[in-house]
């Protein structure tokens, strides 16, 4: 990332901004306020080739934005300009930008914290809304704003030490963010994605509801020296030269229930750690592993893991019929916010369910045999 220092052309900014002079603004301390007017904080990121200018009121923000973006070094040629604001308020009646009067809801979904997002469009389709309702110890009052043909997006965040950086991360920035790269050829999917140890040319995508078994496998295949591009929410892009499906990592961040620390011993220090309500610890995975973090790996397989109580694990070879079906529903339970029309969304994972060779894996519940079979699947290893 670098510094900005920038006249970019922000039809929301002059408003916000004006706002923001005028209010206090929360500093990292919850106890402590700062009384002279607000500085406005500017920083580039980078997503893949994609340039990420990033505009807030509050610091620390741009450490949430560091953590999930830090890794992504500039590129030699940028394909695209993404403006991202982050403002923080006392309360939400301070809000500059509301919801609109005559509006259409597109969808309402209950995040895995139990917070209730309600996504709404303008009636020209011009502009798109997060709303998330507050909930107690988990997050306060957001609305995300996104003017997808600028691309611009403002966050506006009331009381943001309400929040933990992880939902901050994963619930918001990530999922505002996926809805504005899809305009450069990305598709936000929910899926872990890994690479051989070997050949970072040889991608796995690991697909399954919550409670599969994906992260803790692809965290396995981290520790055995697999590349590791995230643990549940990836981006899809068809950019390769051959044009296979690229999967692209989001962020760094795990997130590690107690059942799978005793699998392996790298784990232990995340005993450490506080969970929260889910039992889940967060971390980053060099931390786990160093130097595992890949940024972006063609799909070679997809798994589809699953957890038994079975005493032995098992791969079971798939048709491309049946992984095109299974993507279908893994796409239908996540409800996703697609811009895809139907045909172009099942063009596209037929696409993918033809570039690859996938199979289900049956994982013996407590076994730490995953990683082994994955790797094994690598190197061509057939079952029948």
């Amino acid at each position: 990332m670098i510094c900005l220092q920038t006249s970019w052309p922000l039809p929301l900014l002059p408003r916000l901004y004006k706002k923001t002079m005028g209010n206090q603004i929360i500093s990292n301390s919850s106890a402590e306020t700062h009384s002279q007017s607000a500085r406005l904080l500017e920083k580039t990121f980078f997503f893949q080739d994609i340039a990420v200018h990033c505009c807030t009121n509050h610091n620390q923000m741009l450490a949430v934005l560091e953590e999930m973006l830090g890794a992504f070094p500039e590129p030699a040629q940028r394909r695209g300009e993404v403006q991202y604001n982050i403002y923080c308020y006392e309360e939400a009646a301070q809000f500059p930008l509301r919801l609109p009067p005559v509006r259409e809801r597109t969808d309402t979904i209950r995040l895995l914290t139990n917070t209730v997002l309600k996504y709404y469009r303008s009636p020209d389709s011009a502009l798109e809304y997060h709303s998330y309702s507050a909930l107690a110890s988990v997050n306060a009052a957001t609305l995300t704003v996104i003017q997808r043909d600028a691309p611009i997006i403002t966050t506006q965040l009331e009381m943001p030490e309400r929040y933990s950086p992880s939902f901050l991360r994963r619930y918001v920035f990530l999922l505002a963010l996926g809805h504005v790269m899809a305009r450069f050829g990305f598709e936000p999917f929910h899926a872990a994605a890994i690479s051989a140890p070997w050949d970072d040319r040889q991608g796995a995508l690991l697909v399954g509801a919550s409670g599969s078994g994906k992260t803790t496998l692809s965290i396995g295949c981290a520790i055995a020296g697999c590349g590791f591009l995230g643990d549940d929410l990836v981006m899809l892009r068809a950019q390769s030269p051959d044009g296979h499906i690229m999967a692209c990592a989001m962020t760094r961040e795990v997130a590690v229930r107690s059942h799978s620390l005793p699998l392996w011993d790298t784990l232990a220090f995340l005993t450490r750690y506080p969970a929260d309500r889910r039992d889940k610890r967060y971390c980053s995975i060099d931390a786990i592993r160093a130097g595992s973090t890949r940024l972006q790996t063609p799909i070679r397989l997809l798994l589809f893991p699953t957890l038994t109580g079975d005493t032995q694990s098992r791969v079971i070879p798939m048709t491309k019929a049946q992984a095109l079906q299974a993507l279908i529903e893994q796409v239908i339970s996540k409800r996703y916010q697609h811009h895809h029309t139907p045909e172009t969304l099942f063009a596209f994972l037929s696409q993918l369910g033809q570039q690859a060779t996938s199979y289900q894996i049956v994982i013996s519940r407590g076994a730490s045999d995953g990683p082994t079979i994955v790797q094994s699947l690598f190197t061509g290893e057939t079952y029948e």
